[in-house]
């Protein structure tokens, strides 16, 4: 298992690999916090709705709610990685929200 992890970081870095050059720049690991949640179909599983904001295709919005929900869920589980985390703008502009919210 730790080979493969091993392997699969590296080969991620090989260009051509990874379809999006971007991709690996902006995973959960490299940003420092946690990951957002993830959703796939159908819009509804079990009870549970996909949150409208990313079935709505506005794309700067689910940006935001990706990085806002990755903020709250590190802050859950991880809170010393927030500490350390390099923020953008708009996830320093988040947290502030949050902070007012509680």
């Amino acid at each position: 298992m730790a080979a493969l992890a091993v392997l699969e970081a590296t080969a991620r870095l090989v260009p051509g690999v990874i379809g999006d050059p971007q991709s690996h720049r902006e995973d959960s690991f490299v940003r420092g916090l946690l990951d957002y949640p993830q959703y796939t179909r159908p819009p509804e599983f079990r009870g549970l709705r996909v949150p409208e904001v990313l079935l709505s295709g506005h794309h700067q919005e689910v940006e935001r709610w990706r990085r806002q929900e990755a903020l709250r869920r590190t802050l859950a589980l991880r809170p010393e990685l927030v500490a350390r985390a390099p923020l953008s703008l708009l996830e320093a502009r988040l947290l502030a929200e949050m902070d007012r919210e509680e």
